[in-house]
């Protein structure tokens, strides 16, 4: 394969839009099948035209000739090269959002008339971007053709039970990536961190999942992937602000899709006057589009439609969106506001009309779609309460798809926060959330964030769903999402400057007090005193008391309990996650060690166990995990709690006690 073939840009582009949609109108397919051309039939210098909407929701061709032919691009697949001499192409370059306009050549003996006659040969499928003329990949339409087969197959496969192994591992670390390079919460660094160690460790229910999740631990990930994978490139998505799009970038590009910002007032509105809805069908050459969240505000993606077939199947796009094979995703028709030319990869700024049916089946090749509603969708409903403003609630349905539903759900939400105003610099975002699942299962989060312009709130968000949905035990799917937003102007804190006690010695059963120094933003040290019982069966001798906010007392929980990490099932994943979205940034922990030795067999704790119990069954047992169990104290707080600190503290019996 050519070294320049990792530069190509995947021509895909996406918007937001506040439409509505329903049905759209169909005026059926067509009697005959388009005639084409196959790859064996292409000869360098034939000469042609495409289909595209370059503005609304008219079709207008343009001039093509063949430059070269690959017949084996990768295995047992073929592109087609062709320049476009079209002033527009050559002055845009390829266009992300003409992905799939159909490509088709006149004979040498036929009338060149553009946009008339010809033979289909395929899709604009690949660009290259930054170059001085305009030079594209067509994907032979017999390609694209037998994935409709596949797509109206009577012996096709059903959908992957489950999200892509070893996901819910790679969305926690990527994630925690985010939350370092951005310096988020301490508390959402310590839940990311906790949660990407519990995703590594998990206990395989069987061998084929551990021989994935082995694949995945291997240095550098598997070095499985085809050649063809240099030719996956990137499909933009319009988010409000740079912090919303540096959230999504580390989980969505893996799978094809740049977040980048933009103007949200260019994004939204129904479609201008003169566009009639209901006469825009889903024809070679028309806008084709994919929802993946719609209501108050629209994700969508948008390509070209290549083909529709005498049975109502509808072949785009030249590529895959993630080349999943079976899928289930809204397809729309659609409509383009104007091509946003620029030096690097120029793009459609468009907008959804109607919803006209499912894509059913993704390859590398084509997308195919047919009439009816397959996919399945989320309410999800978003309460932004910003002080001095009115509350605002918004109400969007979000995709229910193996890898995007996440980060979807995520954008939408900050999206809703930062739609009329951006948060302050100093600002605290507190946020809660409930979501419902497959199974009659939930989860509800209730924590706060401050001066990260929503990106503490999105990087949770895409970690409570993702943590369930992506898990490796069996299908989840979100059923429901209501969120509550609250931004205030200033930082509600208190940082932990220090810690001391008021003794230095102590006895079981006695209680000594935590002095805590705080410090907020705009405020002068005070102290506050806090009781701390020690337990009866405290260590003795010189101990380190710790005294912290909810992020310390996260890293320290599974340190303290490492059996939690060993989960069997989709039930036994959400007991370990409700406990750390339990932990609270408005309180200040406690912990004192203890003698309360345990280990922990199959992942069943065996807690207070005498230390010598303890060591003979861990020595007996390889697999067992030993652990000791500190008490643990909590004590609410007015603000946000930030910091923590270790005292030394020595615990002993008064002479003739116990």
């Amino acid at each position: 394969m050519p070294s320049c073939l990792p530069f190509l840009l995947r021509v895909w582009t996406t918007g937001l839009v506040l439409v509505g949609l329903s049905l759209a109108a169909s005026a059926g397919p067509p009697e005959k099948a388009q005639p084409i051309l196959t790859i064996d039939q292409v000869r360098v210098g034939m000469k042609g035209y495409g289909l595209t909407v370059f503005h609304g929701t008219q079709i207008e061709p343009f001039n093509v000739e063949v430059v070269s032919i690959n017949a084996n691009e990768t295995p047992g697949m073929a592109v087609i090269w062709v320049r476009c001499p079209d002033e527009r192409m050559v002055f845009t370059g390829p266009v992300q959002g003409m992905s799939g306009s159909p490509i088709y050549l006149w004979d040498e003996d036929e009338e060149h008339t553009l946009g008339e006659g010809g033979k289909l040969i395929g899709a604009f499928a690949f660009g290259y971007g930054d170059t001085n003329d305009c030079i594209i990949g067509v994907q032979p339409i017999e390609q694209m053709r037998a994935v409709g087969r596949r797509a109206t197959a009577e012996d096709r496969p059903e959908m992957a039970s489950l999200a892509p192994a070893g996901s819910g591992y790679k969305l926690m670390a990527e994630l925690f990536q985010v939350a370092e390079a951005n310096a988020l919460s301490p508390l959402t660094r310590a839940r990311l961190d906790m949660m990407t160690k519990l995703y590594r460790e998990i206990t395989p229910a069987n061998a084929q999942r551990a021989g994935a999740l082995a694949l995945l631990k291997q240095p550098g990930g598997s070095n499985l992937t085809l050649d063809r994978q240099d030719l996956r490139m990137l499909m933009p998505l319009g988010v409000a602000s740079p912090e919303i799009a540096a959230v999504l970038s580390p989980t969505l590009e893996p799978m094809g899709i740049k977040p980048f910002a933009t103007d949200p007032t260019a994004l939204g509105g129904p479609p201008p006057q003169g566009i009639e809805t209901e006469s825009v069908q889903l024809e070679p050459g028309s806008a084709l589009v994919v929802p993946f969240a719609w209501g108050d505000a629209d994700l969508m993606g948008i390509g070209t439609v290549t083909d529709v077939l005498p049975d109502g199947t509808v072949l785009g796009f030249g590529h895959a969106m993630d080349g999943v094979g079976v899928t289930a995703m809204p397809m729309a028709t659609g409509y383009v506001h104007f091509i946003v030319s620029l030096r690097t990869i120029s793009y459609k700024r468009g907008g959804t009309l109607e919803m006209a049916g499912t894509l059913v089946q993704d390859e590398q090749a084509a997308v195919a779609g047919v009439e009816g509603e397959q996919f399945t969708s989320a309410p999800v409903k978003v309460v932004v309460n910003i002080e001095g403003q009115p509350s605002r609630t918004y109400d969007y349905q979000v995709l229910n798809h193996p890898s995007l539903t996440p980060q979807i759900a995520a954008a939408v939400i900050v999206q809703s926060a930062t739609t009329v105003q951006e948060t302050p610099a100093r600002s605290t975002m507190s946020y809660t959330a409930k979501a419902t699942f497959s199974g009659d299962r939930e989860l509800t989060l209730d924590s706060a964030d401050l001066n990260t312009g929503g990106m503490g709130a999105a990087t949770d968000m895409v970690q409570m769903i993702g943590a369930i949905t992506q898990n490796p035990f069996e299908k989840v799917t979100l059923e429901g999402l209501e969120v509550e937003i609250d931004i205030d102007y200033g930082m509600e804190a208190w940082q932990i400057n220090s810690v001391r006690l008021d003794r230095a010695t102590a006895a079981p059963g006695e209680t000594v007090n935590a002095i805590v120094e705080f410090m907020g933003l705009e405020e002068q040290p005070f102290t506050r005193s806090y009781p701390i019982r020690i337990p009866d069966d405290a260590a003795e001798g010189e101990q380190q008391i710790v005294v912290g906010d909810a992020a310390t007392y996260t890293q320290f929980s599974l340190a303290a309990r490492p059996y939690l990490a060993q989960v069997d099932s989709v039930d036994d994943l959400l007991a370990v996650y409700r406990e750390l979205l339990s932990i609270s940034p408005r309180k200040l922990y406690t912990m004192v060690p203890t003698k309360r030795a345990g280990i922990a067999l199959d992942g069943q704790p065996l807690p207070n166990l005498p230390g010598s119990r303890a060591a003979l069954l861990a020595s007996a047992n390889p697999g067992a995990v030993a652990f000791q169990t500190p008490a643990v104290e909590n004590f609410d707080t007015e603000r946000l709690i930030v910091g923590g600190a270790q005292v030394k503290l020595t615990i002993q019996r008064p002479r003739g006690g116990r």
